[in-house]
């Protein structure tokens, strides 16, 4: 029988040789396994069932399993240890076999006797490895070549562009230039600085499912937004089928799966025409290519081990593992052996970033290779980031009198407004925008009104995304508080249940733990009063967070979505009589008046979303009201009693029909229910808040006019610095969080007289 030849190699590598292969017809008897791959069939496979049962059974953490488990292929169960962590790791490794978690694959070892085995790319491996592989590595001879020196991380990638760019002019393809040695804090930069350099590159920017907010949401809720594009739902997906046979509420499984998201990442689709970037030992490289090493700096290349294992140097020789010290000077002869087989190549290194100070790597000095200091930049292939390289030597020589090279040569080529700034929005272009934006575009409540308040301020939060999410325990409690109001009135309900699971979503402080105190009994007396409030009205169905969707009809794909707290209702025959009932944890504004200008939108937005969602055959309007569920204690007040008996009372609008409202609220005359609502054969108290249907209509009306026309604007990427001025109160700007962007002046501001009435709406109030 004809032997298999197995190439063990790299992904990188194995995509180079089977090119080469594809030219000479040689994919015959060949197969190939990366080293892990080949690892886990010579011993075995480490699972999730594994980590959960010595987690679950020995309270250890995550990173401490993980570092036990890797010793585990070197140690042998017939083996006398006398070192104590060694018999732990003997003990540990024969009780997994004994409950059947490590089991050797015979038959892969059997197919390995008919291999020729070749190792292809692997420089570093452990003495284990090497003696299963009969493979070692060995170089004595040299290296010599040339590194640059740069005061910055900007002068570095700048060589490297100018460099890049003369490669181009002499018709050497991108595909041909890669970069090496790059970790993540140069993403930016190179990002940055090869854009205005025109030059395409290709950066692994690896983004993790944990970091992307549908996830956040999940862990924080239990559910993943429906919002949420494909890749992260199939992703997501793929990691809940890994946890198929557990329970998500367990505290181990949801640690595995954290770490699980972390270690989960979305694709990055490489530019094929472009500069890439790679690992030094990941591939080799032809005599065509051109190879730039960035960050040739101490401790960062050659990279150094320290002694810091669970298993210590000392014992490192009992279980055939390479001692740190070794590795180390491996590495060395490993860089030098790579670097020597490069023919085009360009070394260079930084001295420092904003944040740190950097060494030359003493490799440099081991191989005696020249440090060239003074590298001639020229400015012959980017406008954009000369002008930007005049304003920082101006700056220098503005602020600490220090004449900068080169200054003169180009503050006589360029003219930029310096210490000149414009805060206006600048346009961005209509057809770039629209290409760029999610489909669909999804609107809401709270992103319209934050339109409405400054349209410069949406741009911001909701096109850029430049607001953070803060993990508040105020927003924790107002979460667990519609968390709860959403499952009180179903049958098998337990207060306490879902009081604790979800508690467990976050590690509470002693402070925080001490608050849910007082929180939870407050809670519970709310869960009392709704259900006495219940027995005041006739509407026995709700709906509760009920989720609407509206389309409306654009060139591009437009969603209005919004989530309604509680829909009480009763049908009769074909109509449907409703109150919306949305739940407030701080201060309530019940006016109606500011919707003239886009504002206070959120119960007509409410109404909107029932008329147009076809939540109900034949909606009828009862009532429009906030509900506040959590608030401080006042410390003193003149009306204190009044207000502890009315602090849950409903607050907003209700309908001018009696019978209607009757239906809704039985106590209306002189109500238990809706807060200020009187009624006597004089007709309706001063304070109660009445719609007649005239003002329903028109105001469902504005409503939908006000969220097409701002829908619209949006589309035309109007984003305008535009704060609100209402009454003589900057309303906009009071809590956002851009001040430090935006620099509006006094001329920017849009002054709106108060409303008194809704007569804007067709009828008086």
């Amino acid at each position: 029988m004809k032997k298999v030849k197995l190439i063990i190699c790299p992904t990188e590598e194995k995509i180079k040789i089977l090119s080469s292969m594809a030219k000479d017809k040689g994919f015959n008897n060949t197969r190939f396994m990366t080293k892990n791959e080949f690892f886990e069939h010579y011993f075995y496979k480490i699972d999730i069932s594994i980590y959960y049962y010595l987690m679950k059974k020995y309270h250890w953490n995550l990173d401490v399993v993980r570092a036990y488990l890797s010793y585990l292929p070197v140690i042998h169960v017939d083996t006398l240890y006398t070192d104590e962590k060694l018999i732990f790791l003997q003990e540990l490794k024969k009780e997994l076999i004994d409950n059947g978690f490590i089991k050797e694959s015979n038959s892969f070892h059997n197919y390995l006797k008919n291999c020729d085995i070749e190792v292809v790319g692997y420089y570093d491996l452990d003495k284990y490895e090497e003696r299963i592989l009969s493979s070692t590595f060995h170089y004595d001879g040299t290296f010599s070549g040339e590194c640059y020196e740069f005061l910055t991380m900007e002068d570095e990638i700048s060589f490297v562009c100018l460099e890049i760019r003369k490669l181009i002019n002499k018709g050497i393809d991108l595909s041909h230039i890669y970069l090496v040695n790059v970790g993540e804090d140069y993403y930016y930069t190179i990002n940055k600085l090869f854009s205005f350099y025109q030059i395409p590159v290709s950066i692994p920017f690896r983004n993790s499912l944990f970091s992307t907010s549908p996830i956040t949401s999940y862990l924080r809720t239990g559910k993943i937004p429906e919002d949420a594009s494909d890749e992260i739902i199939h992703k997501a997906l793929q990691v809940f089928n890994t946890f198929a046979l557990y329970s998500l509420d367990d505290d181990v499984v949801r640690e595995l799966m954290i770490d699980k998201f972390k270690h989960t990442y979305l694709d990055n689709p490489m530019i094929k025409n472009a500069v890439r970037i790679c690992d030094l030992k990941s591939r080799s490289f032809n005599e065509d290519d051109y190879v730039f090493v960035v960050g040739f700096n101490q401790e960062v290349l050659p990279s150094i081990k320290k002694d810091t294992d669970y298993i210590e140097d000392n014992l490192k020789e009992k279980i055939s593992m390479y001692s740190t010290s070794y590795i180390n000077q491996r590495e060395k002869k490993i860089v030098a052996y790579l670097l020597s087989k490069i023919k085009n190549l360009y070394l260079s290194y930084k001295k420092e970033t904003p944040f740190m100070s950097y060494y030359p790597a003493s490799f440099l000095m081991e191989y005696s290779i020249p440090i060239i200091k003074d590298y001639n930049f020229t400015y012959n292939y980017s406008h954009f980031y000369n002008k930007i390289k005049l304003a920082e030597k101006m700056d220098t020589f503005t602020i600490f009198g220090e004449k900068e090279k080169d200054l003169e040569y180009l503050y006589s080529n360029y003219s930029i407004p310096y210490r000149s700034y414009n805060h206006n929005y600048s346009l961005i272009n209509q057809d770039n925008y629209l290409k760029n934006i999610p489909y669909p575009l999804n609107l809401s409540y709270t992103s319209l009104n934050a339109y409405n308040e400054c349209r410069f301020s949406y741009y911001l939060k909701y096109v850029l995304k430049l607001d953070t999410y803060e993990d508040l325990f105020s927003s924790f409690v107002g979460s667990m508080y519609h968390n709860i109001l959403s499952l009180y009135r179903e049958e098998h309900f337990d207060l306490e249940k879902e009081y604790k699971a979800y508690l467990e979503k976050r590690d509470l402080s002693f402070k925080e733990r001490l608050l849910l105190v007082r929180i939870k009994k407050d809670l519970i007396e709310l869960l009392e009063v709704l259900k006495g409030q219940q027995l005041l009205t006739g509407y026995d169905d709700v709906l509760t967070e009920k989720k609407i969707e509206i389309t409306i009809p654009r060139d591009v794909s437009v969603k209005f979505v919004g989530y309604i707290d509680k829909i009480m209702y009763y049908k009769r025959i074909e109509d449907t009589y409703f109150s919306i009932v949305d739940y407030k944890t701080g201060y309530i504004d019940t006016h109606l008046e500011p919707l003239k200008y886009g504002l206070h939108m959120q119960l007509p937005v409410y109404l909107y979303l029932i008329h147009y969602g076809k939540v109900f055959d034949n909606p009828i309007f009862t009532g429009i009201y906030y509900q506040n569920v959590l608030f401080s204690y006042p410390t003193w007040s003149l009306k204190l009693d009044k207000e502890l008996k009315e602090r849950y009372y409903l607050q907003g609008y209700s309908t001018d029909n009696i019978d209607e409202l009757e239906r809704f609220d039985s106590t209306y005359q002189d109500s238990e229910l809706i807060k200020s609502m009187k009624y006597t054969d004089k007709g309706f108290g001063t304070y109660s808040k009445i719609l007649d249907s005239n003002q329903l209509l028109e105001l469902v009306d504005y409503t939908k006019n006000i969220i097409e026309e701002k829908t619209d604007s949006i589309l035309e990427a109007d984003f305008k610095i535009d704060p609100k001025v209402y009454n003589g109160e900057n309303i906009s700007c009071r809590y956002c969080s851009f001040k430090d962007i935006c620099f509006h002046k006094d001329y920017d501001l849009v002054y709106l007289n108060k409303e008194n009435d809704l007569s804007f709406l067709g009828g008086e109030e």
